[in-house]
């Protein structure tokens, strides 16, 4: 009996899905250098191709509405990177800009379907 239960025990945690904490896969500052963003970003698409079911939200913020067109242009070119050399579908990606209220910033979320997009951040972000 008690090889029974232990053996329902390991089945069990084995055969569990994957514990995710956080949806949050990577985020950096827009100061560091596009090879450094490519490895990031590299990363990140081999967790999308090893997840078939996972999609992406790329996340944007910037300090001020000044560096606002600057930040945006870097998510867009995340954006293009994972799809023209890392082959990621273009349905699978989600660029979205949440406005100038935080230091200029570029948030990944590797999502699950089960998971919902995180909304934009209340606290930090007042007018969203």
């Amino acid at each position: 009996m008690h090889h029974v239960f232990l053996s329902l025990l390991l089945l069990t945690l084995f055969s569990a899905g994957p514990v995710r904490e956080s949806p949050l896969f990577d985020a950096y500052s827009t100061s560091i250098s596009i090879k450094q963003e490519n490895g990031r970003l590299d990363n990140y698409a081999i967790q999308l191709k090893n997840a078939p079911d996972t999609r992406s939200l790329i996340v944007a913020f910037s300090e001020n509405k000044q560096s606002a067109a600057a930040v945006k242009a870097r998510a867009r070119r995340a954006v293009r990177y994972l799809v023209k050399t890392r082959g990621i579908n273009p349905s699978k990606i989600v660029m979205r800009y949440d406005g100038p209220c935080r230091p200029n910033q570029i948030l990944l979320y590797l999502l699950y379907p089960d998971q919902v997009d995180p909304p934009p951040d209340r606290y930090l972000c007042p007018g969203k």
